[in-house]
């Protein structure tokens, strides 16, 4: 393996696993900065600023590499991986957290995000205007389901 090969590899599974885990730190820092604990949830229009830039470094991604089986993958992960680091960062302290991570069924809620990730994700790596317009479509779209218009 060349180590191009293996920088390139390695970009790949930084965007798959660490941009989530960048994520539900930016969102439990500045949770606590606004509550002054680890409190979970912040105000809608806080939280489609911050799914906003992290999906906007999605689509720049797939847009900039052309990397569809990354950029796709980053995006239907994004939001479940962010969620069980903050699940796992917040429930690390409890003595009990391993039962809590096994009922992993919790995940079909996020199967609608996903979706709208991964597409948003896919159609930025395809490359044409009209494709990256569409992947910002779906940005758009999911910020809106943040701020709960629907």
């Amino acid at each position: 393996m060349e180590k191009k090969d293996l920088f390139r590899m390695i970009g790949r599974l930084a965007m798959i696993l660490l941009l989530p885990l960048a994520l539900s730190l930016t969102y439990m820092i500045l949770a606590y900065m606004i509550h002054g604990r680890l409190y979970l949830s912040l105000e809608p229009p806080i939280a489609a600023i911050i799914y906003g830039i992290f999906i906007s470094l999605i689509i720049a991604y797939g847009y900039i590499m052309r990397d569809k089986i990354t950029s796709t993958l980053s995006g239907i992960f994004l939001i479940p991986l962010s969620f069980a680091y903050a699940d796992f960062l917040s429930d690390f302290p409890d003595p009990y957290f391993v039962t809590r991570w096994l009922r992993w069924i919790y995940i079909l809620n996020f199967i609608p995000v996903m979706l709208i990730y991964g597409l948003a994700g896919y159609f930025a790596s395809r490359g044409t205007k009209v494709s990256l317009l569409i992947a910002i479509l779906f940005g758009i779209l999911f910020s809106l389901f943040v701020l709960g218009i629907d």
